[in-house]
């Protein structure tokens, strides 16, 4: 049977250590950023297109009949959201695995993170964390006041 793995976790806790070695497709926003060149470039204001290219990573893979392991920091429920229409619309099973911060305190996340979070936006990312991510609002922070 199909399914789409979801890594989450705080950067620096080890999600793309860990989506590798489970194998198959691995997709993360991250890889949006990296030039042909190899060397990481963040630009905040490409990330909602670096989350539809890895949404869209994963449909491809479970159309082809592979099982996408995705390794993004989903800090809160609306960012899984779409994986479970993903799922749902393949007739996969979503499998979700934790790795919040791996036992690590703020500044050793930042200090492991291959992308250099700050630790201000690290304690931010902490903070939003929805430990219970199926109990909480599915819906993205700007169509709940609506």
């Amino acid at each position: 049977m199909l399914q789409i793995t979801l890594i989450r976790g705080l950067p620096g806790s080890g999600k793309t250590y860990l989506a590798r070695l489970l194998g198959g497709p691995v997709f993360s926003a991250d890889d949006f950023f990296v030039g042909r060149d190899g060397v990481y470039r963040f630009d905040p204001t490409h990330l909602p297109r670096a989350h539809i290219v890895c949404q869209e990573g994963a449909r491809a893979a479970l159309s082809r009949g592979e099982s996408p392991v995705v390794a993004n920091t989903f800090t809160c429920r609306w960012e899984i959201q779409p994986y479970v229409k993903i799922a749902k619309d393949a007739g996969a099973i979503l499998r979700v695995i934790d790795l919040f911060d791996s036992g690590l305190d703020d500044e050793a996340l930042a200090s492991r993170g291959v992308h250099g979070v700050p630790l201000k936006q690290m304690q931010i990312m902490r903070a939003r964390y929805e430990h219970d991510w199926r109990a909480s609002d599915p819906r993205p922070p700007w169509e709940r006041n609506a």
